[in-house]
């Protein structure tokens, strides 16, 4: 009898201890960060309620509408503020040039491949459409409070696919007949204040998904 105990007792401190181990090994751990690639932005994930935006085209920049509607819907619904309700919007692929300042826009090949008008004149775009709107702009497909500059100073945050803006220098580099490091700086020195690059879209929307955000696909 004695000796049937002891066997129960150091089974029931085994079982403890393969618990114990095993809850350690579940509990998600924050890995490494490789290189430069500033990650600061997934400590400002902290709404109540989270939301990545997946956008992989231009689609005359619906995901603007969408980011808006997202937190404009749940001010209404649940009277809650922008610091309540986290959005991610994540510029990969066809929609880079979205988070570029006008010098990239300047030659109007964007504006004319996407039928983008100008804010104000209505013209084919030879700026970017989505940044310092002017109060009053009649041709403008942003809301006032909903233009990607004004998003990010609302505090959504917006990164951007490193991979696709190599592609789109690459592009530049042949269209403009220059060195495609030339090209590369040129894009990388106007991207939006306040956009942060991420290896790849892909990676910065499961990251943005690991952080608690739920997913829509904007386009």
């Amino acid at each position: 009898m004695t000796e049937r105990r002891e066997f129960l007792r150091q089974a029931s401190l085994l079982a403890a201890g393969s618990l114990a181990a095993g809850s350690l090994e579940a509990q998600p751990l924050e890995p490494p960060v490789q290189g430069a690639w500033d990650m600061s932005w997934v400590n400002r994930v902290t709404g109540t309620y989270r939301m990545a935006f997946d956008t992989p085209e231009i689609s005359g920049g619906v995901c603007l509408h969408q980011v808006r509607s997202y937190l404009a819907g749940y001010a209404t619904v649940h009277g809650t503020t922008d610091a309540d309700c986290s959005a991610v919007l994540v510029i990969r692929h066809k929609a880079v040039p979205m988070v570029l300042g006008d010098a990239l826009w300047a030659d109007g090949v964007i504006g004319e491949r996407e039928n983008l008008k100008d804010p104000v004149s209505g013209e084919k775009t030879k700026r970017n459409p989505f940044i310092n709107i002017p109060a009053g702009a009649q041709h403008t497909s942003a809301w006032p409070d909903g233009a990607l500059d004004t998003l990010i100073r609302r505090g959504v945050i917006v990164l951007a696919c490193d991979l696709a803006l190599n592609n789109f220098a690459g592009q530049l580099a042949t269209r403009r007949q220059i060195p495609r490091q030339d090209a590369k700086k040129l894009v990388f020195d106007n991207i939006i204040p306040g956009v942060t690059v991420m290896p790849s879209g892909i990676f910065a929307t499961c990251r943005a998904q690991a952080a608690g955000c739920g997913f829509m696909y904007s386009v």
